[in-house]
C-alpha cells in the first residue's frame, strides 16, 4: 500500500453492513460542500461497484445459495481486489490528482469480510498487494463504525433489505471483530461507535474530517 501521494483528499467510510456508514457519508458530502463551496470538488464513489465488471460479479453472486462467497472466500475476495483496481484506475486516483475529495463508500479494509483470524487479514493484504500493485492508494483516513451485530440487523429489516450471503450474523460477527484487528494493525483507522443517535456519530465525523482537511469549523 501508498500513502496517498497526491494533492486530493482520499476518506474511506467502512463496518459491517447496517452500521450507518453510508448515511454517515451522505451527510458528510451534505456539508463539505457547505463548508468549503466551490473551492473543492467533493466526490463519492463505492466498493464494489454495480457497473463494473467485477463488481456486477460480486453481487450477482452474493444472492447465489452456493455461489463463491461460499464455495471459496478467499477467491471471492480477489474479485473484490479486482474491482477495486479499476475503480482506483477510473475514478479515485484521477479524482485525487486534481485535488478533489474522494468520500468512498468502503475500500480495501472490507477484506476483512474474508477473513476469520488475524492470519487471514495478512494473507488477503497481500493478495490485495499483488493485484493493486501501484495504484493501491491508502486513504488519508478510514472510518470504521462499530455496531453491534444484533442491532445492524435490525437496522436492515426496518429498511425492507433482501438479505445477502455477507448479511447473517453468523458472517457478521466474525467481521465485527476482524474490523478491529484491521484497525489496530494499519495506519489511519479510527473506530466511531455507531450505536449513538446518528446526530452523534456525526460529530465524531465531522471532527475526523476536520483533522484531515486543516478546514475551520
Amino acid at each position: 500500500m501508498i500513502p496517498n501521494p497526491f494533492p486530493g483528499r482520499f476518506i474511506a467510510f467502512e463496518g459491517i453492513d447496517g452500521c450507518g456508514k453510508t448515511e454517515q457519508l451522505q451527510r458528510a458530502t451534505a456539508w463539505l460542500r457547505k463548508l468549503i463551496g466551490q473551492e473543492a470538488v467533493i466526490e463519492t464513489t463505492k466498493e464494489p461497484g454495480k457497473e463494473r465488471f467485477f463488481g456486477s460479479k460480486i453481487y450477482q453472486d452474493l444472492h447465489a445459495p452456493g455461489g463463491l462467497h461460499k464455495t471459496d472466500p478467499f477467491r471471492f475476495q480477489m474479485w473484490y481486489a479486482c474491482d477495486s483496481k479499476e475503480h482506483l484506475v477510473q475514478t479515485v486516483i484521477p479524482a485525487l490528482q486534481i485535488n478533489n475529495i474522494v468520500l468512498s463508500d468502503r475500500y480495501r479494509p472490507s477484506m476483512v469480510y474474508g477473513a476469520r483470524t488475524p492470519e487471514d487479514i495478512n494473507r488477503l493484504m497481500q493478495m490485495n498487494q499483488m493485484i493493486l500493485g501501484e495504484h493501491f492508494i491508502w486513504p488519508d483516513k478510514i472510518l470504521i463504525f462499530e455496531i453491534r451485530v444484533p442491532t445492524a440487523i435490525e437496522r436492515l429489516s426496518k429498511k425492507g433489505k433482501i438479505f445477502d450471503g455477507h448479511e447473517r450474523c453468523q458472517v457478521l460477527e466474525p467481521v465485527s471483530r476482524m474490523y478491529r484487528e484491521f484497525a489496530l494493525k494499519y495506519p489511519n483507522c479510527q473506530l466511531i461507535d455507531a450505536e449513538r443517535p446518528a446526530d452523534a456519530v456525526f460529530e465524531k465525523v465531522k471532527a475526523a474530517l476536520l483533522l484531515i482537511l486543516d478546514s475551520p469549523e
